[in-house]
C-alpha cells in the first residue's frame, strides 16, 4: 500500500463550476456564456477521465484537450460531451477511436493554418462527414492560430465548403493574469477580426477567448463561451483575486482548492549542530536538529525548486497542522523536513504529512508553493507524478475512492 496519495475532491470541482457560472451570469445577465472545461495534461495531473465524468454531471457544455491522445482517453472512457481538440491536427482515420465522435460532430477541430484546413476538407469529403471547426486568430500570443488576415481567409474558405462548419471563432490571451492593458489590446484586435468574420461564419458559431483569469478579471471577454482550467481546481493565481484587478471578486474568492497531497514519515534523524543535509550539502543544522524523512521527491512532482524553500504540513494529535521547512535538496524519491520545533513525541514513524494543502492561507497551498519554487501552479499540478495514487471524493464527507473505482 502506498504511503502517499493525491486526493481530488470532485464535489468541490462541481461547486467551482457553479461559482464560475455565477461569475458568467454577473458578467452577462440574461445571457451567460457556456463553459468549456480544459482538461489538458490529464486534467492538470488530476485524472481526466474521472474529472470529465464529474464535469458532465455538472453540465459543462464542452471539454477541451490539446492532443488527439488526450481526446482518445475521454472517448474511451465513454465521455459524451463535445470535445474541442486544440492542437493543429490534420484529421482522423476510420479506424481511430476519434472517427465516430468526429463523424457525429462531437469532436471539434481548432484550425491554425491553411494547410490544416485543406487536410480537414479532404478528410470530410473522403469520409462523407461534416466537421465542426474553430478558427483561431493570433492576437498577440504568437504561439498558435493565424494572423487576422489569414484567419479571415480560413473562415471564408471553410464557409464555402459544404462539409465544413465554422463552429467557433477564438483567440488566446498572452497575459490575462498580469497585464490587463495588453489583454485589452488583444480584445480590440479580436473585436476587429470578429466584425468581418462573424457575418461570414453565420449563426451557431461560438466566440470564445477567456481563460480562467479572463472570466473573473474581464467580463467583456466572456462572449459565447469561456475556456476554464485552473479555476475548476480552485487554484487561481493570487494576483488576479484582489478587488482592484478582479471585476468579479466574490465568486473568485469562493473557489475551493480541490487537491490535497499527503504522505507519511518513514524515518527520523538526529543531526548535530553543523551537520550538512542532502545532496550538495546545501543546508546545515544551526542547532541540534530533529529531521524527518518523507518518501516523495521530484520524480513524484515535488519540485526541486522547493529545496530549502518549501513547507510541509505535519498533522498533530490536537488536530492542528504545523508547517515544517524543507531541509536540504529535494531528492528524486525523498524530502527531508526539520521537525525540531514540534512538541516532543509529536512526530513518529507513520505520522501523516501534507505536501499540498487546501487551506489558501497556508504555506503549502499550491500558489504559495509555486511562488517559493519560482514556478507556476500550472507546472506544479501537471507534473504530479503518475506513481502517486489518485483517490477521489464524489460527495461531501464521502470516503475517498481509488482511481480504479467507478
Amino acid at each position: 500500500m502506498s504511503t502517499s496519495r493525491i486526493e481530488v475532491d470532485l464535489a468541490a470541482v462541481e461547486r467551482n463550476v457553479d461559482r464560475i457560472r455565477r461569475a458568467l451570469s454577473a458578467g452577462a445577465p440574461g445571457r451567460p456564456a457556456a463553459v468549456c472545461a480544459v482538461l489538458k495534461a490529464d486534467a492538470y495531473g488530476l485524472g481526466a477521465r474521472r474529472v470529465a465524468k464529474r464535469l458532465e454531471l455538472a453540465g459543462v457544455e464542452m471539454l477541451a484537450v490539446y492532443t488527439p491522445e488526450q481526446a482518445r482517453a475521454l472517448v474511451e472512457a465513454a465521455v459524451g460531451a463535445p470535445i474541442l481538440l486544440m492542437m493543429p491536427t490534420p484529421g482522423v482515420r476510420r479506424e481511430d477511436p476519434l472517427y465516430r465522435p468526429a463523424s457525429t460532430g462531437r469532436l471539434h477541430f481548432t484550425v491554425h493554418n491553411a494547410a490544416q484546413l485543406s487536410s480537414l476538407s479532404r478528410l470530410a469529403d473522403e469520409l462523407g462527414i461534416t466537421l465542426p471547426l474553430h478558427i483561431e486568430v493570433d492576437t498577440g500570443l504568437r504561439r498558435a492560430g493565424a494572423p487576422a488576415s489569414e484567419a479571415l481567409r480560413l473562415v471564408e474558405a471553410a464557409g464555402r465548403h459544404a462539409r465544413l462548419r465554422v463552429a467557433g471563432l477564438c483567440t488566446h490571451f498572452a497575459s490575462a493574469d498580469c497585464d490587463p492593458e495588453f489583454t485589452r489590446t488583444q480584445l480590440e484586435r479580436f473585436a476587429s477580426f470578429l466584425e468581418r468574420a462573424r457575418p461570414i461564419a453565420g449563426d451557431g458559431c461560438a466566440v470564445h477567448a477567456a481563460n480562467s483569469c479572463g472570466v473573473f478579471r474581464t467580463p467583456e471577454c466572456h462572449f459565447d463561451m469561456v475556456r476554464v482550467g485552473l479555476a475548476l481546481y480552485g487554484c487561481v493565481a493570487d494576483r488576479f483575486s484582489d478587488p482592484e484587478s478582479c471585476a468579479l471578486i466574490d465568486p473568485c474568492r469562493e473557489l475551493e482548492p480541490v487537491v490535497r497531497w499527503t504522505s507519511r514519515i518513514v524515518h527520523l534523524i538526529d543531526a548535530a549542530e553543523g551537520d550538512p543535509v542532502g545532496y550538495g550539502r546545501t543546508w546545515r543544522a544551526d542547532r541540534p536538529t530533529r529531521l524527518a524523512l518523507v518518501p516523495v521527491g521530484f520524480a513524484d512532482g515535488y519540485p526541486l525548486g522547493l529545496s530549502n524553500r518549501g513547507a510541509v504540513g505535519v498533522a498533530l494529535s490536537s488536530g492542528a497542522t504545523a508547517y515544517c521547512p524543507v531541509a536540504g535538496r529535494v531528492s528524486m524519491d525523498q524530502v527531508t523536513i526539520d521537525v525540531t520545533d514540534l512538541p516532543a513525541g509529536a512526530v513518529t514513524i507513520g505520522t501523516e504529512v501534507e505536501l499540498i494543502g487546501r487551506d489558501p492561507s497556508a504555506p503549502n497551498h499550491l500558489p504559495a508553493l509555486a511562488r517559493a519554487a519560482r514556478s507556476s501552479v500550472h507546472e506544479l499540478l501537471s507534473r504530479l507524478g503518475p506513481r502517486v495514487p489518485r483517490v477521489y471524493r464524489a460527495v461531501a464527507d464521502q470516503p475517498l475512492a481509488p482511481a480504479s473505482a467507478g
